[in-house]
């Protein structure tokens, strides 16, 4: 009996101990990070010039994302600047991650009157 209590106990605290690392690792999507230059989104948007089809990483809370795949989203910084980046690049569908963080790699590029992020890695916090 008490070889039954260890062992329930034993399953008990390692499938806690995965629960938690499975909840709490990043989840990363698209190719290996490259080691782009980091850029605050405010500098990409008052200076695109200056990366416009240029590898950068931008990191960020996420503010909106696409409702039906979650296939584009909008980062904010710290600097207040705002970007849409572009993921239906990588993959179909994405999970809601609304409120999170995210750290975004991908080529600056025009899209109408504005810019957007168009994405080869992304990884949620």
């Amino acid at each position: 009996m008490r070889n039954i209590l260890i062992l329930c106990a034993a399953v008990l605290v390692a499938g806690g101990a995965a629960l938690v690392w499975h909840l709490t690792r990043p989840e990363h999507f698209g190719a290996p990070f490259a080691g782009a230059p980091k850029a605050a989104i405010k500098e990409l948007l008052e200076k695109p010039e200056a990366h416009l089809g240029r590898e950068v990483t931008v990191e960020g809370a996420i503010i909106r994302q696409c409702p039906a795949t979650g296939c584009w989203l909008y980062l904010k910084d710290a600097s207040g600047g705002e970007v849409r980046v572009e993921m239906s690049n990588l993959a179909p569908t994405f999970p809601q991650r609304s409120g999170r963080k995210a750290i975004v790699e991908g080529r600056l590029r025009k899209k109408g009157d504005s810019y957007e992020v168009e994405t080869k890695a992304v990884e949620f916090k």
